[in-house]
């Protein structure tokens, strides 16, 4: 019980604190908004004090305009003087304005308008006006009225004078009437001197001055301090004073000019109407805090009962403890062994995923059990699940070989993927009595070492060509033209037809010994190239022109597609041509029952590419990769050089030569050369 009474006591205590700063908090920020609100109200002050002085300035320049258009004319006008009247005052419909014409001798010529018999008389307004000849104006005010005097002056001698009246009230009432601080703030206006111009609560009070009052002036006043010190210049330009009623009011003002005048504009609003919402909001916070100590009270006495209810249930459970001792030290040994493992497969997936290889394990039914994400990616899928044989029945074997139990094999098209050529290495998975229970697979994708392998073996079969070739030719060539001299020489000696049909077969298989000596030399002693600027589409056009007389084009329709703003290239034209003359030739061998032949040309980042694409037989795609092979040929009696020497020749000036084919569907030769 006496734990309960002091934790009751400590949040009574707590709350009290919490009240009490919730009090001073709330009205620090009520002195805030106040001040907030003030700077509002100065804003709006100094906005309506602003259009004040423009309107009384706007006038003023209208009268000037005024004199200045009637010193131009005769003053016993009337029409001239309602004419003028009516278009400078036309709009002025809410403000009470007077307008009298005099002459030199301060006779009224015209009078229009409100010009109260208080005001100013003729000969005041003419001792005002004397000096201010040219475009000099002067303004004078009572409690009431404003009057704005301007010269009609002729070769700056006076003439006579306009003067306008105005009504103050009208012109408060105009700027000052609409504005509303608050919900029942209001705007009110006195000059320099303390003359009271406009108030819309006390309008019997207008026209009082604040340094002469009696009890009457105190209805709504304790003192007039505040508006001393506004007029005196002591004051702020906002701050907050106290009203009879006890209620203290916050205020703003600004200042007007009105000749040599002052016009103050106040804007003032209760301070309670201002702070009223945080009053309300504090009165919330305060009920808020109260039920929430009453609410606090009755869970802290049900936690104490709980409490002790609590206390019985340990000691009933402090028995299980040792038990449950021993199982958090089982469960933590768990967690420990369990994390270990975790490292260790961590470990795992890190040398795995640093392999870069594609690992899939298989049970003994061929089964695909766990594959890593290489081989995910190699794939394009998770074929976690899937039988291994829906991926490796169909592949062709390019080399097999067998290492300590492990098989390695070169396969292509595997996965679908064409052109590509990957190693697979299967080693098998034993159990603890040696037995197989599944293999592992790893992949590589050795496409590029392939390529490699086959370009340096190219490269090797091309080098040994070269070799080889320069002895054929210097072996051969020799006695080969002395041969072929002295089958001439007998042809033309020979009668008999037999032996000189004899002789001819031997002229034509010696000539075709001959060009295959010629083309073999293209490895052996090709004459260096000769690089020069070179307009592509000519050399191709020149091309046609000369295969156009051979008989094997006579069935073909060549098609043109020349770019025509092909950029010059720098390149043997003479061994270009020979190239697209043996790509065009051997295009026509592939229809000779006729067909089409397009050749395009176009440009390509830096280089240009010559497109051949003809509608023949195709080549097989076991044979693709063996066209450029020296002595590699379909035809009955091709040599199989006519391409290995074209490639060679395209690769010395820095290009390639490449193919696309497929059986039934013709073939594309691409030739790409670099413009410079």
């Amino acid at each position: 019980m006496k734990s309960f009474t002091a934790i009751i006591g400590i949040l009574a205590l707590i709350i009290t604190i919490v009240i009490a700063l919730n009090i001073s908090f709330h009205r620090t920020l009520q002195m805030e908004m106040a001040e907030q609100f003030n700077k509002q109200q100065l804003l709006l002050a100094r906005a309506e004090a602003t259009n004040i002085q423009s309107y009384i300035e706007g006038i003023r320049d209208d009268m000037l305009r005024i004199s200045q258009f009637v010193s131009m004319f005769q003053f016993n006008n009337d029409t001239l003087y309602e004419f003028l009247t009516d278009v400078f005052f036309k709009d002025e419909s809410t403000v009470r304005m007077g307008i009298r014409f005099l002459d030199s001798r301060g006779k009224a010529r015209f009078n229009q308008g409100d010009f109260p018999v208080d005001g100013l008389n003729n000969n005041d307004i003419l001792k005002m006006a004397v000096n201010l000849c040219p475009d000099k104006e002067v303004i004078r005010q009572n409690a009431k009225r404003v009057y704005i005097i301007t010269p009609v002056c002729r070769f700056n001698a006076l003439i006579g004078a306009v003067v306008t009246s105005i009504d103050i009230q009208d012109i408060a009432g105009k700027f000052l009437s609409p504005i509303k601080s608050g919900s029942t703030g209001y705007a009110w206006m006195m000059d320099g001197e303390g003359n009271l111009l406009f108030h819309p609560s006390q309008p019997d009070m207008v026209g009082r001055n604040l340094y002469r009052t009696d009890t009457s002036c105190f209805k709504c006043h304790e003192s007039f301090d505040t508006e001393k010190k506004i007029i005196e210049g002591k004051g702020d330009y906002f701050g907050k004073y106290v009203a009879p009623t006890g209620e203290d009011k916050v205020l703003a003002f600004s200042t007007a000019s009105v000749g040599d005048s002052q016009w103050i504009v106040v804007v003032s609003a209760p301070y309670s109407e201002v702070t009223m919402s945080i009053q309300t909001s504090m009165r919330f916070h305060s009920l808020l805090i109260f039920l929430v100590f009453v609410i606090t009270s009755v869970i802290s006495a049900m936690l104490i009962i709980l409490n002790k209810k609590r206390i019985k249930a340990e000691e009933l459970a402090r028995h299980q403890k040792e038990i449950e001792k021993y199982a958090e030290e089982l469960e933590h040994k768990v967690d420990i062994r369990t994390q270990e493992l975790t490292t260790e497969k961590e470990k795992l997936n890190s040398v795995i995923g640093a392999i870069g290889s594609g690992i899939m394990l298989i049970d003994n039914d061929r089964n695909i059990l766990w594959v890593n994400d290489t081989m995910k990616d190699i794939v394009g899928k998770d074929i976690t699940g899937t039988q291994c044989n829906d991926y490796f029945s169909d592949c062709e074997i390019i080399g097999t070989y067998k290492v300590n139990d492990m098989q390695t094999d070169i396969l292509s098209n595997l996965f679908g993927q064409r052109d590509k050529y990957f190693q697979v290495t299967t080693a098998p998975v034993k159990s603890t009595d040696r037995g197989v229970q599944g293999y592992i697979r790893l992949i590589n994708d050795v496409t590029e070492t392939k390529r490699m392998e086959d370009q340096m073996m190219h490269s090797e079969k091309l080098a040994l060509l070269g070799r080889l070739t320069a002895g054929i030719v210097d072996e051969i060539g020799n006695p080969l033209t002395s041969v072929f001299s002295f089958v001439q020489m007998l042809r033309e000696k020979e009668r008999d037809e037999f032996k000189k049909e004899s002789l001819e077969t031997i002229d034509l298989y010696t000539k075709r010994i001959a060009d295959i000596l010629k083309q073999l030399s293209g490895f052996s002693g090709m004459p260096p190239l000769e690089r020069k600027p070179w307009k592509v589409n000519s050399i191709i056009e020149d091309v046609l022109s000369l295969v156009q007389y051979d008989k094997r084009v006579n069935n073909i329709i060549i098609m043109r597609d020349l770019s025509p703003d092909l950029p010059r290239i720098v390149t043997d034209g003479n061994h270009l041509s020979q190239i697209i003359v043996n790509i065009i030739l051997n295009a026509a061998d592939a229809m000779p029952d006729g067909g089409r032949l397009t050749i395009q040309s176009r440009a390509q980042d830096t280089t240009v590419v010559l497109t051949f694409e003809d509608t023949g037989a195709g080549i097989a795609k076991q044979n693709l990769t063996r066209i450029f092979d020296p002595f590699y040929t379909t035809k009955e009696k091709g040599t199989g050089l006519g391409l290995a020497v074209s490639q060679n020749i395209i690769e010395k000036l820095g290009g390639s030569l490449a193919v696309e084919s497929e059986p039934g569907k013709g073939s594309i030769f691409l030739i790409t050369l670099p413009v410079g």
